[in-house]
């Protein structure tokens, strides 16, 4: 849980001041749930936290608290953190602790909406695909990127829902001034060039 993860990452429950959603599975959305209860019970005070998320995140939200902690302690922790939630559509900009955002819509599950994201903050341009197949704006997130995380979920070729490795060799290839950050991998598999993610490896951006 993040209530682990994040102190021994080197980060305070208690210093992250925004958190984005890409989309509403499970894998990516909850272990807010542990950062909400973590600063509530361990951090006294604790600073606001926003959150952005696609069109719907103000209902999920409600929804993964009162099933992880109850409405009474969803009550009081939104409360307490004076949560609020920003639900952005594509295309949508905004800022976030200090950091000037785009939301991009991505192609991934069919019943909700998914975004990836660019932050920038001193000149440096990161973006985020969340999950994703191939998409024009896709291309577009990469493009307006110095540095991009991506997922590589298949080994191979992308599919549905996806990217696979061909896929990112090829965004490589037409944005050859961005660097590529995987994460998400489906197996062992590198790619030249890119950084493979691992669990708490440590960057500063921008990469040299």
């Amino acid at each position: 849980p993040l209530t682990v993860h994040l102190p021994k990452a080197g980060v305070s429950l208690d210093e992250p001041q925004a958190v984005m959603l890409s989309h509403f599975h499970a894998d990516h959305t909850f272990g807010i749930a542990w950062l909400i209860l973590g600063r509530v019970l361990m951090h006294e005070p604790s600073p606001p936290l926003r959150v952005f998320g696609p069109t719907g995140t103000t209902a999920y939200l409600e929804q993964l608290l009162d099933l992880a902690w109850g409405e009474e302690m969803r009550r009081f922790s939104w409360e307490r953190l004076q949560l609020t939630v920003q639900e952005l559509a594509g295309g949508d900009a905004f800022e976030a602790a200090g950091s000037r955002g785009r939301a991009y819509r991505m192609q991934h599950a069919r019943r909700f909406d998914c975004l990836g994201f660019t932050i920038e903050r001193d000149g440096v341009r990161l973006g985020y695909s969340g999950d994703a197949e191939m998409s024009d704006q896709l291309e577009a997130l990469v493009g307006a990127s110095d540095h991009v995380i991506t997922e590589m979920t298949y080994e191979d070729e992308g599919g549905e829902m996806h990217l696979g490795r061909k896929d990112v060799e090829g965004l490589m290839q037409r944005h050859p001034a961005t660097r590529f950050i995987i994460t998400h991998r489906g197996g062992n598999g590198v790619v030249s060039g890119a950084v493979m993610a691992r669990d708490f490896l440590t960057l500063r951006l921008p990469l040299r």
